[in-house]
């Protein structure tokens, strides 16, 4: 494959819901580009795109895999995404270094907008991507592109915009009228053919060519003095006025198809070529220090590159897949990553699991490279002249935790390392090592997701893990004031312990915290021994004293004591401080209190009810609902300790179509 320049390139993320085809677009793309000479199959496991073994067996994606295709002079960089929700970060990522997104959609869908089509097109909108649709599956039994057409706009606005239509439906499905050509294409022999279009559907095209040609006018000035003037747009100006609109978010364009019959396939490829931007025309947001501000994609200037994505590849190791900003990058060069410096080795344009070595590669380029010894998922690569990082792909916030522990207790002084990795290469997966809850816990976007990195585990690290619901990290606290104290002494012969405390407890407001302190006059407890009495209250603090969980909220007075010349130690009081304080704590009327997150839950209307009588069991509080693309969004107050598995039991009560977020709100009484 020969060296691409920016503006010959095309970086195109195709996103969207499971189930659509983006697979078998990106399949038919390579092959009616000539890349491959058949077709691949999900169901034989032949496509390009998913050739792990999971993924084969599966018969879904579950990685982001990338496709490079040459075409008439252009290269497309295609990331094909998969459409479960659960994998959600490989679409963040593919998104962040993409410069148009392609939202796969089902003309056979009877579910409205699917959430994967929802969370897309957001993700896309979040990063200022210019954003297509194309809908899939026209030639499907009970495909109806113009109720998707319907439920697209009211999701996303009218801003969505046919472009073109199908001639036809299911069956009777054989070619689309383009808007831009205003020509009918079909297929024949494997080959598109353009015609004219029918004569039952020319008022309807000219229709959509006219409100399209208004809305391009509208969205500048000169063309529309042009447009009022003329009555008319050339092709060119018409070109350059959809691309301008594209580019700014003005226009949604909706192209259709049939991805596993070619229809459609040809003039999507030409608009990748024609209106699709190339990194040239994009630009990304740098950070030096306190200084943020936009870089062109420029080969002139030096080397930096952005990595979006990390793969650990059997008999090969990690394999780092980087985006060029500026300048170019050359195989056996040394490149700075913070403070540290690589070697770059060879150098590879990557196509599903085929890598093809090239000498060099330019800005505006995606290649990846192997063995980097400092480098992950989120890390800026440069020149060693420059300083500045790239704004960092912006992760979602976990949905799913489990306890995990190992089934053989030899394997724990490698689990630590081999979830490292897993979270190097997916960093919408994560753990942490609980010492307050005495577990490690695994996070990450769904119950697929988990189980396709405790398959990891076991595959690649030959590690087997059992897994349990988390422990709820309580808090324990007091209501009111307690008095008392506390002798510890001990005679065995020889030396004793002695030490006698007083002190009092009293309640603190709700976070605010604890604090200890030193009220001792007269010398009653010697200065030395002071650290000792509250190294043992703050010991009690941590293990608790009614539940095992952290206290909190709370003030420590040591007001008064009694010591011994001989006996008395460290030790002794702090044993003494310890015993009084647990006393002094059950005194005080103790309570338990629970962590209550703040959910924000997006179904179908038809749910509302359903949903909100479900919290209402889990003890939460709604506090409101907004209606958003189409969905109505529930906020509540619900208790960590209901909410285990949610994202299971919320796909279950709406048929998929739901999504949420959480976040900490506050601890109350249980």
């Amino acid at each position: 494959m020969k060296a691409y320049h920016a503006r010959e390139i095309r970086n195109i993320a195709l996103v969207g819901h499971n189930s659509v085809g983006k697979t078998i677009l990106a399949e038919s793309i390579a092959f009616h580009t000539g890349k491959i000479t058949r077709m691949g199959s999900i169901d034989d496991g032949t496509t390009i795109s998913d050739y792990s073994v999971n993924e084969i067996e599966k018969k879904y994606s579950i990685r982001s895999s990338l496709i490079a295709i040459d075409n008439k002079e252009i290269k497309y960089n295609l990331i094909d995404c998969p459409g479960y929700v659960d994998f959600i970060g490989e679409t963040y990522s593919a998104v962040k270094v993409a410069d148009t997104v392609v939202v796969t959609v089902s003309a056979a869908s009877t579910q409205g907008t699917e959430v994967g089509t929802e969370m897309g097109f957001e993700i896309a909108r979040h990063n200022h991507k210019p954003t297509a649709f194309f809908i899939n599956k026209c030639d499907y039994e009970n495909a109806d592109y113009d109720k998707v057409i319907s439920d697209l706009q009211s999701a996303f606005s009218s801003s969505v915009t046919e472009v073109q239509f199908p001639i036809g439906k299911g069956e009777t499905f054989h070619g689309i009228v383009d808007i831009f050509d205003m020509k009918m294409y079909a297929m024949e022999n494997g080959k598109p053919v353009a015609k004219d279009i029918p004569a039952d559907v020319k008022d309807k095209a000219q229709e959509i060519k006219n409100a399209l040609v208004e809305n391009i006018a509208g969205s500048d000035e000169a063309l529309m003095e042009k447009y009022l003037d003329a009555g008319e747009l050339t092709p060119e100006e018409f070109n350059a006025g959809f691309k301008k609109a594209f580019t700014e978010g003005a226009i949604f364009p909706v192209f259709c198809g049939s991805a596993i019959k070619g229809i459609g396939v040809h003039s999507l490829l030409d608009k990748f070529n024609t209106i699709f931007l190339s990194p040239a025309d994009v630009k990304t947001t740098v950070m030096e220090k306190t200084l943020t501000e936009e870089m062109s994609t420029d080969e002139t200037k030096p080397f930096s590159a952005f990595v979006f994505k990390t793969v650990a590849e059997s008999h090969v190791g990690d394999m780092t897949f980087f985006k060029i900003l500026s300048g170019k990058l050359s195989s056996g060069t040394d490149i700075k990553n913070g403070d540290n410096v690589e070697r770059v080795g060879l150098l590879n344009i990557v196509t599903g699991k085929t890598r093809h070595e090239v000498p060099e590669i330019f800005a505006g380029d995606i290649g990846a490279v192997v063995k980097l010894k400092y480098t992950k998922t989120n890390d800026t690569l440069t020149d060693k002249s420059l300083n500045y990082v790239i704004k960092p792909i912006e992760i979602p916030k976990p949905l799913v935790w489990e306890a995990v522990r190992t089934k053989d207790k030899k394997d724990d002084a490698r689990i630590g390392q081999a979830l490292a990795s897993l979270s190097n290469e997916d960093p919408t997966f994560g753990y942490t090592i609980e010492p307050e809850l005495h577990q490690t816990i695994i996070h990450g976007q769904g119950q697929k997701h988990i189980e396709t990195m405790i398959e990891k585990l076991r595959e690649r690290f030959s590690i087997e893990i059992e897994v349990a619901e988390p422990k709820i990290p309580y808090r324990e606290t007091i209501t009111a004031n307690a008095e008392g104290s506390y002798r510890h002494k001990k005679q065995s012969g020889g030396k004793g312990q002695f030490g006698e405390v007083h002190m009092k407890v009293r309640p603190k407001g709700r976070g605010e915290g604890y604090n200890f302190v030193d009220a001792i006059t007269g010398g009653s407890i010697p200065a030395r021994f002071i650290p000792a009495v509250e190294k043992g209250v703050n010991e009690t603090l941590v293990t608790g004293v009614i539940s095992g969980s952290l206290v909190v909220d709370l003030e420590v007075e040591l007001f008064f004591g009694k010591f011994h010349d001989v006996d008395s130690s460290e030790m002794a009081f702090k044993i003494a401080s310890r015993t009084c304080f647990k006393e002094l704590f059950k005194k005080a009327n103790p309570i338990l209190l629970e962590p209550i997150y703040t959910f924000k839950i997006s179904v179908p209307e038809e749910y509302t009810g359903d949903i909100m009588g479900d919290i209402s069991t889990k003890r939460g509080r709604p506090e409101g609902m907004e209606s958003k693309a189409g969905k109505q969004v529930i906020t509540a107050k619900v208790p960590l300790s209901e909410m285990y598995r949610y994202a299971t039991t919320l796909k279950t009560m709406t048929q998929g179509k739901g999504w949420f977020e959480q976040e900490f709100s506050h601890y109350e009484v249980v």
